[in-house]
């Protein structure tokens, strides 16, 4: 099976702030400084995180979960020189770890324009999530094609590309060997780390019989019950014969896939045909 390896695909907040040549400060310089800002209260706050807890939340980067605040006020304070905001751009942000070990998302909410300018904390929230079923297979279908996309691209055509993006995967639980050194320059307790978490969870396999392709895409991944939590450990492609023969079990076929989102997509016309033998 030719197969590539996964890519860490996450955007690093402490990346090298921007200047425009007119001495404006980018969006990046804002949401580097609210990240900033929401680490140390954090830190200060959560009085219960272990030293490795707050090694973690100290050395990775967040992410940021918004949505509109909807309120009759034509202005809000921020902290700095109680700097006006207007309220018909203002969103609630919450600054956001995921620490290993915790179930809880620790969420460090502020409001503030899109930019991030005037974003200062107010609270922290600890928060449990659990994904629905239905949120777990659309996730790992979107991850699925924008790995396609940016990793795939010298395999496969425009046309595969479209099909990848437009149709469901059936989805397989497999036992591929797994990669666990991608690069060849992994140290051998990040491998054993990453076996041992290997171990815990199921293998699980996302596979498009593309229109006139002998062989399959395949993007298998490991994740816990119900894929909550998967992610990329290769892609690429295999033929039928030997996708089989790493075939542990059919979880769920495309048109399966369609009939749980029964509002927000189509049923294809054509039918998948790789889980018949």
């Amino acid at each position: 099976m030719k197969k590539i390896p996964s890519v860490c695909l996450i955007a690093g907040l402490s990346a090298a702030v921007a200047i425009s040549t007119g001495g404006c400060r980018s969006d990046a310089y804002y949401q580097n400084r609210a990240a900033e800002r929401a680490r140390e209260y954090l830190l200060k706050e959560a009085t219960e995180l272990s030293a490795e807890d707050k090694y973690f939340v100290t050395f990775n980067d967040p992410v940021f979960l918004t949505a509109p605040i909807i309120g009759s006020k034509d202005y809000v304070s921020g902290q700095s020189g109680n700097a006006p905001v207007l309220s018909d751009k203002l969103n609630q942000i919450c600054v956001t770890w995921k620490i290993p070990g915790h179930e809880e998302l620790y969420m460090v909410y502020g409001a503030s324009n899109g930019r991030m300018d005037f974003w200062y904390p107010d609270r922290l929230i600890r928060k449990k999530v659990t994904l629905s079923k239905v949120g777990n297979l659309e996730r790992a279908t979107n991850l699925a094609r924008i790995y396609a996309l940016d990793n795939l691209f010298d395999l496969m055509s425009v046309k595969e590309q479209n099909f990848i993006r437009f149709h469901f995967p059936a989805v397989y639980e497999t036992d591929f060997e797994p990669n666990f050194d991608p690069t060849g320059n992994a140290e051998e307790k990040d491998i054993e780390k990453a076996r041992a978490q290997a171990e815990k969870s199921t293998q699980y396999s996302l596979v498009w019989q593309i229109p006139d392709d002998k062989d399959v895409a395949v993007f298998c991944g490991f994740g816990g019950p119900e894929m909550q939590g998967w992610k990329i450990n290769f892609a690429g492609k295999a033929s039928v014969e030997e996708f089989r023969k790493h075939t542990v079990q059919l979880i769920k076929t495309p048109e399966e896939f369609y009939r749980v989102f029964p509002e927000k997509y189509a049923m294809p016309i054509k039918k998948a045909k790789l889980e018949k033998k």
